[in-house]
């Protein structure tokens, strides 16, 4: 198991746009197919540690990292654009702006809230593992489908909110 970081040159990269919109790269000349990009550091780095992967398809069920793109910064303005359209599709998380009412019923966790995406009704359960703090003023919460909803700042919410929210975070 290798333990150093693969940072890859930007110049060796060539993002495109499928037929069916699906990310492709060409990494020193070669092909590369689909890919996948994930930040190494969702919260805290949004524009860095951008982790390229592709399907290993002899093993559809692991993927396979090529390598690391240090900053989108590095990349040209229309390479970064490509990557950045596709990180925001993978991490489309709506921001909870308030919350109308919290409801628990036999270890489901009923949410109604207002969000960045418009008004949301979602089921919350395992609340240790789908109510997490990112740190003292961030929450993420995950519902029954995979589905993530953040606080950006719980000390920004008003007071009817925090209030009905108290209790869960």
């Amino acid at each position: 198991m290798k333990n150093e970081l693969n940072f890859i040159n930007p110049s060796e990269l060539s993002f495109r746009l499928s037929s069916g919109n699906l990310m492709e790269l060409s990494y020193k000349g070669e092909d590369m197919g689909r890919v996948a990009l994930l930040r190494m550091f969702p919260f805290m780095y949004e524009d860095e540690y951008i982790s390229i992967r592709c399907e290993n398809y002899s093993r559809a069920d692991k993927e396979q990292e090529i390598g690391i793109i240090r900053s989108l910064n590095e990349l040209s303005e229309e390479q970064a654009q490509l990557v950045r359209g596709e990180l925001k599709k993978r991490y489309f998380v709506p921001d909870i702006l308030s919350v109308n009412e919290v409801k628990e019923e036999l270890g489901h966790i009923s949410w109604n809230v207002v969000t960045s995406a418009g008004d949301r009704e979602f089921t919350v359960t395992d609340m240790s593992s789908n109510i997490r703090s990112v740190d003292s003023k961030r929450v993420m919460l995950t519902d029954i489908y995979g589905n993530r909803y953040y606080i950006p700042d719980v000390t920004l919410l008003d007071d009817k909110t925090l209030k009905i929210i108290e209790i869960w975070i």
